[in-house]
């Protein structure tokens, strides 16, 4: 509809801000319309700036100063061959931020941002907004503009036909009607203050050159016009707010710290702290304080909330730095509540137990779009909501085998293919994983090397760039301070429950304080999260030369071990990639531009005890990256080996096939322990290299 005449003050205002602001990006869009430009973005500030009230007006009454604007558009003053007929205005950096489960019907009809993640897009369909229909009985066409008020893009017939005065029936003349592209977007509330495993959701609807715009798992901010879906309508759309949607007029795609709010205190206040010197001690104090895990492991996770660095070569590869972390614990430690805790610090978080997630809720899942049944949308799992934060899973070992491979696959990639009927798509999944497992058998043997005791996939296990162990064994000195450590975070709870809910407490607030700061944070969980988010957004340190000969030595010193004929290798090359992302991230916890000497060495030394921990043989103590990625060790293969060959040779002699005692006595020949033997035999049948035709003999398979 075009604005009357008594409005075309608003006209000229906006033909005015056009020629103060946007004249050279007019004769952009201009030059490129329509086919590669069909819009002019406007920057909300700078209208403020040229007209408060005009600014303001647009935020409450966003519909018809939206036609004013576009007007003022098509009238403005252009070469004669140029015509701006259905261009549009779109307006982004508003000065406030609505988060999806503050919408209130006070919003409606104004125009709001919204932080958020996409969570899935339908397929782009041409929808009729003014349809032309032909009466079948008098052939009479009668005009009726369509508006959204389901999710299945349906039209709505007239009353009666303006020729006969009918109720029909109706054909749609599609010759006649008005048409565009549309397409709805499930945006989901962005998880900043917490990683809510079901969060607030609504629908976008998009139109003309905003379709196709975003893909699941892109975190953006999603600028437009509240409106109410009508009483009468039986259908609703498929979010958590289903009586409302947004009629989106542009998107502002963004990274996840973006969203995070700082004010010139809080940007104060972080850069103090960065220059404290126990600033590690701190940010190892304020991950989970209630948890005695080792600090160790609480290093690895705060290096990993902070990241590396990602770059990108001049030929397009792009080197992530994204930071993975394992933790394999013995049941009933508190590893997964630093998992947990974790994901409050980051920008960007997503939670997954892994005892009821499947591969399609780690990925994508596909379903049938309610406004076209013969075409797929697809719905984003964990990993590519968690794209460009963190997905922080517990108990990984529990997940299925298909939900392990699309795990990996994500993790190795970066993305996550989907494909299903008419619907396929790489959509990002560049998330740094945090995961805890448990041992196979339910505790750790310390006699059996650690990787035969994962119950994941060696292909998995190597794209952890940190993995740990976090192991429960009785120790008089160290289970009297984990006992205080537990002991004084329950009392805290106590007192400060009592505080706040019993009528009459014995504590005053100075004692209050004094108790529950035993096991307070160092560092707030509101506070660390502004810090990561500073550090990510405005700090991408560079290696110095004493770092990368620290880092190189390290690492040749490493590999050197396997030199020699036959020796295993000691560690992939990959993880001198591991070490610089961490080395980085170490760096930016110091809020520092650069790599120093000393981040080297501090991730050296969180590498090196990590490795200890998982690549150790546990028989001849050397350090051998395969007991990890493969559960074995060269040695132990070799013996395995050598048994089965054994009774290969001596299943040819007996018809019933190898007796074990012979077996074993061969065995004692070579040097090998009876009872060695007997462990080694069970193996051999659990892996289906041997078996037992009948009692207490062998056969080869």
């Amino acid at each position: 509809m075009v604005p009357r005449n008594q409005n075309t003050e608003f006209i000229d205002l906006f033909d005015e801000f056009y020629r103060d602001y946007y004249r050279n990006e007019i004769g952009e869009l201009a030059q490129n319309y329509p086919d590669e430009q069909k819009s002019l973005i406007i920057d909300w500030e700078n209208l403020y700036q040229f007209d408060p009230d005009l600014a303001e007006d647009y935020r409450n009454k966003p519909d018809q100063l939206q036609e004013y604007a576009e007007e003022a558009l098509r009238l403005f003053e252009l070469p004669v061959d140029v015509r701006l007929g259905q261009a549009h205005v779109r307006i982004e950096n508003l000065p406030e931020t609505t988060a999806v489960g503050e919408i209130r019907a006070d919003h409606r009809g104004q125009l709001i941002s919204i932080p958020g993640t996409v969570r899935s897009v339908s397929p782009v369909v041409s929808y009729t907004t003014d349809a032309a229909f032909e009466c079948q009985r008098c052939g009479t066409l009668t005009r009726m503009p369509q508006t959204i008020t389901t999710g299945d893009f349906s039209v709505s017939e007239p009353v009666q036909c303006h020729g006969c005065e009918r109720e029909g029936p109706y054909r749609v003349n599609l010759d006649q009607s008005e048409m565009e592209d549309r397409q709805l977007v499930r945006l989901e509330a962005a998880s900043t203050d917490n990683a809510r495993e079901s969060p607030d959701s609504i629908v976008l609807v998009t139109a003309n050159d905003t379709v196709g715009d975003v893909q699941p798992g892109d975190t953006v901010l999603a600028n437009g016009v509240l409106k109410v879906v009508s009483p009468s309508e039986d259908s609703h759309f498929d979010a958590t707010i289903s009586d409302k949607y947004v009629s989106l007029l542009s998107y502002e795609h963004v990274e996840p710290e973006n969203l995070i709010s700082l004010s010139r205190d809080d940007e104060d206040t972080i850069v103090d702290l960065s220059e404290a010197d126990d600033i590690y001690d701190r940010f190892i104090e304020s991950v989970a304080p209630h948890a005695p895990i080792s600090d160790e492991i609480k290093l690895g996770v705060v290096l990993q909330l902070f990241g590396g660095v990602e770059k990108s070569l001049e030929d397009g590869t792009i080197l992530p730095g994204t930071i993975n972390t394992g933790i394999v614990t013995d049941p009933g430690t508190f590893v997964d509540d630093v998992v947990r805790y974790a994901a409050r610090l980051n920008p960007k978080s997503i939670r997954v137990d892994g005892t009821n997630t499947s591969q399609v809720g780690l990925t994508t899942a596909a379903y049938r779009s309610s406004n076209d049944s013969k075409n797929w949308a697809l719905d984003a799992g964990a990993l590519v909501l968690a794209d460009g934060g963190l997905a922080a899973i517990t108990r990984i070992d529990e997940l299925k085998s298909g939900a392990r491979a699309g795990l990996e696959s994500a993790m190795r990639e970066q993305e996550v293919l989907a494909s299903k009927g008419t619907a396929t798509r790489a959509l990002p999944a560049d998330a740094s994983v945090l995961a805890s497992a448990r041992p196979k058998y339910g505790r750790f043997d310390q006699y059996e090397s650690v990787g035969e005791q994962l119950n994941l996939e060696p292909h998995l296990i190597s794209q952890f760039d940190l993995l740990f162990i976090q192991t429960d064994q009785p120790d008089a000195d160290g289970d009297a301070e984990v006992a205080s450590n537990i002991l004084d975070a329950s009392v805290a709870g106590e007192v400060l429950t009592q505080a706040r809910q019993a009528d009459d407490s014995p504590y005053t607030d100075e004692e209050v304080e004094e108790i529950t700061s035993e096991v307070e944070p160092k560092i707030d969980p509101d506070l660390f999260r502004k810090y990561v988010a500073y550090a990510k957004r405005s700090c991408f340190p560079t290696l110095t030369e004493d770092a990368k000969v620290a880092l190189r030595d390290f690492f040749v010193e490493l590999r050197s071990q396997g030199l020699e004929e036959d020796a295993p290798v000691p560690v992939p090359l990959r993880k001198l990639e591991s070490l610089v992302k961490l080395a980085e991230a170490s760096a930016r916890v110091r809020l520092s531009d650069t790599v120093e000497e000393e981040d080297a060495d501090r991730v050296i030394g969180l590498l090196r005890s990590s490795m200890e921990d998982i690549g150790i043989d546990p028989e001849t103590g050397e350090l051998d990256d395969e007991v990890t990625r493969r559960g074995l060790s060269e040695e132990a293969r070799e013996r395995l080996e050598d048994i089965r060959g054994i009774v290969h040779e001596i299943e040819k002699e007996y018809d019933e096939g190898a007796p074990v005692d012979v077996v074993v006595e061969e065995a004692e020949k070579i040097g090998m322990k009876p009872s060695k033997v007997e462990h080694e035999i069970e193996k051999l049948k659990q892996q289906g290299e041997v078996y037992e035709p009948r009692t207490d003999h062998l056969r080869t398979t």
